[in-house]
């Protein structure tokens, strides 16, 4: 595995507003998901003070039963929710981030956090970053997933 693919870092708060999905594992409806990206979609510019108009992040977390999935548009406040969407704001966090186009970019992370004593944290929101006009697929994205902190790292 190349590592130096792969980066830690720190990101700042952010606010986000979108459509929300939860699904459950054992019973997964890819039609629900594709239906919340649709209404997503159709109801992006209804979405005021966009940072970046040319990306999408999609927040997600699950445990073994569901997991939920949003796609969101980073917004500077979370003022202006509309009807039916929601805005919420993920805290700073630290994150183990890669983007690969022939490897699964979660199978990188985890095997480079436990190459560097890291751990996953758990509580936190993963971040998948999409590019309009890209196909939504893992490998066409940044991903980055949170970490725990840790004040007694040491290098190997």
């Amino acid at each position: 595995m190349n590592n130096n693919l792969i980066e830690i870092v720190t990101l700042q708060t952010k606010h986000f507003i979108g459509v929300p999905v939860t699904n459950v594992f054992k019973r997964f409806d890819q039609g629900i998901i594709n239906e919340a990206n649709q209404l997503f979609l159709e109801r992006k510019s209804e979405i005021k003070g966009i940072v970046n108009e040319q990306q999408y992040v999609c927040p997600h977390f699950a445990n073994e039963v569901l997991f939920t999935y949003i796609y969101c548009m980073e917004v500077a406040s979370i003022e202006d929710v509309p009807k039916g969407m929601i805005g919420f704001t993920v805290d700073s966090q630290s994150y183990a981030t890669v983007r690969s186009a022939d490897q699964d970019p979660y199978v990188l992370i985890k095997a480079f956090l436990k190459e560097n004593h890291l751990d996953h944290n758990p509580v936190a929101l993963a971040l998948e970053v999409f590019r309009f006009g890209e196909e939504q697929h893992l490998n066409n994205a940044d991903i980055f997933v949170p970490i725990r902190a840790k004040t007694d790292l040491h290098t190997t």
